[in-house]
């Protein structure tokens, strides 16, 4: 889900975790609703070709890696509550 065009907003921890992994910036956590979190990315020109990678099961991360950025998404997420 898009927003603006300096901005990408999405629902999912794990394109989210994905997207960290892959160094877009995350500039914020919209907690609203407290039962979906929404992840807000500083847009960039790699973010629509890693997204069709992460969808096309075509993507590629080191394992710690990804696990570093789920980790680290879920301290941003509970550390604010």
């Amino acid at each position: 889900m898009e927003n603006n065009k300096n901005i990408f907003s999405t629902d999912s921890f794990v394109l989210a975790s994905y997207l960290l992994c892959e160094s877009l910036k995350l500039t914020s956590i919209n907690r609203d609703n407290p039962k979906r979190m929404i992840f807000v990315f500083e847009d960039s020109t790699q973010r629509k070709p890693l997204i069709e990678l992460f969808f096309s099961y075509k993507a590629q991360v080191e394992p710690n890696r990804f696990y570093s950025a789920q980790r680290n998404l879920k301290q941003m997420i509970y550390q604010n509550k």
